[in-house]
């Protein structure tokens, strides 16, 4: 199964490649030049395999360069390009091509042609592989000419997005080091989707070999986002999602990176998917690096996402299957709701305003299960020590207010099938908690709407 990142702008190679100044620049004669040119220009041509296969193997310089041209005008059209796994002759020779010939024009309309066939069907990069690619890609890279260079790099990111197994042996062969030493400016986006499509798929790559392009991952998503580097951007983040993997010492290193606070700041416009998987990761790290995640605004972003009142401004973000799944993967995981809860306690104010707000929402539209579920991962524990610490440190009023309004939705959803409160399970360890005399001290709070609910709560349940 493939597990690529598709490549954006490849279909306008042909036009960054400015193949009559290649010729110009070629040590061959004005008339000879002059000759290739007329044959760039001339109307799109096509051309059988077998027809090129014969005209590449002659020893005419014109009549190779012309049919390697129609070649690769042929084999533009992709369901052309499927027919060459027929013809076992025609990839080995264009590697020789690449390797050996006569100018830079025809090195790289033969690359062309093999980055072509390298999206093809499985059995076509099979061959691709078995014939060498790896060596000649070696030799390729340590090449003055950018646009073949370039070229090469757009073939083994196809080929590492086929399969782990092309992945992980272009990692033995090509190191990142080398890849990231050919990097050009103009062909950043190329390199970043190679680069990322060696990094991903399950099982992971030895973070050994891959861990010189974190730095550059890092550094691309932390570029001035614009819609022309956007889908550069989004390799960057996917790749991340796969590299820190849950490791506290690759999230410790992901925090150092300065990127987590951009991250929050591109769910918006970025692969939301992919940028939630980062997330979930560090929710597996420790409680300082979730901490952090919190105050750099995480919660703010996702009440947001899950608040009723603003869906429709965030909604684009949650359209797929995919987006969906992740997010309540990220909102039901332990770790998040055990930090979303201490929270509640942390003197950053406006974080906890941001998640009273979030718990109230998946109290007020959960299910009984959903309120189940964050009742054993302590939230009236959490709530209630709210309550204790606010007479030790400033706790605003209406958030008070607010976990009070929650506490008496908690302890109502437990009381909608049994009816009384002896039964009721949440009002039990309510008790056992304590919560009594904590409420009755909020009853001579001295903030009147505090206190006013505190009487309402003590009223409704009797206690």
């Amino acid at each position: 199964m493939k597990n690529s990142q598709k490549l954006g702008g490849i279909n306008k190679l042909q036009q960054n490649c400015n193949h009559e100044d290649l010729v110009l620049q070629e040590q061959i004669s004005q008339e000879i030049k002059d000759e290739i040119i007329q044959i760039l220009r001339k109307s799109e041509e096509n051309i059988s395999v077998q027809d090129s296969i014969i005209a590449l193997k002659s020893e005419s310089f014109i009549e190779s360069h012309k049919a390697i041209i129609k070649l690769r005008r042929t084999l533009s059209n992709f369901e052309q390009a499927e027919l060459v796994a027929q013809e076992n002759e025609l990839i080995p020779l264009l590697f020789h091509v690449i390797e050996y010939g006569s100018t830079n024009l025809i090195k790289i309309e033969a690359a062309q042609i093999i980055s072509i066939l390298a999206g093809g069907r499985s059995e076509i990069t099979r061959i691709i592989m078995e014939n060498g690619i790896l060596q000649l890609s070696l030799s390729a890279l340590d090449s003055n000419q950018s646009e073949l260079v370039m070229l090469i790099i757009t073939i083994l990111g196809k080929l590492a997005g086929e399969t782990v197994k092309y992945r992980d042996l272009i990692l033995q062969v090509c190191s990142m080091e080398k890849i990231i030493s050919k990097m050009e400016c103009k062909y950043k986006s190329t390199y970043i989707w190679c680069l990322a499509n060696l990094s991903i798929g399950r099982p992971s790559p030895k973070f050994d070999k891959i861990k010189p392009a974190f730095e550059i991952f890092a550094n691309v998503i932390l570029e001035e986002f614009n819609q022309q580097n956007l889908k550069m951007i989004n390799d960057a983040i996917w790749a991340l999602g796969y590299m820190i993997d849950g490791e506290p010492n690759r999230i410790a290193a992901l925090i150092e990176s300065g990127v987590v606070p951009q991250l929050i700041n591109l769910l918006p416009m970025g692969n939301f998917v992919s940028i939630l998987r980062i997330f979930e990761c560090i929710f597996y790290g420790t409680e300082d690096q979730i901490k952090y995640l919190l105050e750099c605004g995480f919660i703010a972003h996702i009440r947001m996402i899950v608040d009723p009142k603003s869906r429709e401004k965030s909604g684009d973000m949650i359209q797929t299957f995919a987006a969906t799944e992740t997010l309540f993967k990220v909102l039901s995981n332990q770790n998040f709701l055990i930090s979303l809860f201490r929270s509640l306690s942390y003197d950053n104010s406006n974080l906890r305003g941001d998640a009273l707000e979030v718990i109230g929402n998946a109290i007020q539209h959960g299910t009984n299960e959903d309120v189940n579920q964050l009742v054993k991962n302590g939230l009236i524990q959490y709530i209630l020590k709210m309550f204790e610490i606010a007479n030790e440190k400033e706790i605003a009023p209406n958030h008070l207010k607010k976990g009070l309004e929650i506490l008496i939705k908690i302890l109502r959803k437990g009381e909608i099938k049994l009816k009384d409160n002896k039964s009721n399970q949440f009002f039990i360890l309510f008790m056992q908690l304590d919560g009594v005399n904590i409420i009755q001290k909020l009853l001579s709070y001295k903030q009147d709407e505090v206190a006013k609910y505190a009487l309402i709560f003590k009223q409704e349940f009797a206690i």
